[in-house]
């Protein structure tokens, strides 16, 4: 009788234990897994930081050449007249085909 009682404990025991190990697993699982998208969520934002400077550098070089070109007509002998026109038309805000 004792052995029977001993060995129903032991089952017990083991099934206990293999249920308390998947609850291991399954909760590191999840945070394997948070982990995972935290990352993913780091790299697209760091991605769009990125672009963004990426856009403003661009914009920066453009204005850059803007102002040499226009430099470059007042230097030619254009009346400042037409100087202005230009300078009006290219230093106007680009409008962005991406809407925020």
């Amino acid at each position: 009788m004792r052995h029977k009682q001993w060995y129903q404990r032991r089952v017990r025991g083991d099934a206990r234990s293999r249920k308390l190990h998947h609850a291991e697993e399954v909760r590191n699982q999840i945070k394997e897994k948070e982990g995972d998208m935290i990352h993913a969520r780091q790299i697209f934002f760091e991605e769009g930081i990125k672009l963004d400077q990426e856009a403003q550098e661009r914009r920066r070089r453009l204005d850059e050449i803007k102002k040499k070109k226009l430099d470059e007509l007042h230097g030619a002998g254009v009346p400042p007249k037409y100087i202005n026109e230009v300078a009006r038309r290219a230093m106007k805000p680009q409008t962005s085909l991406i809407t925020h």
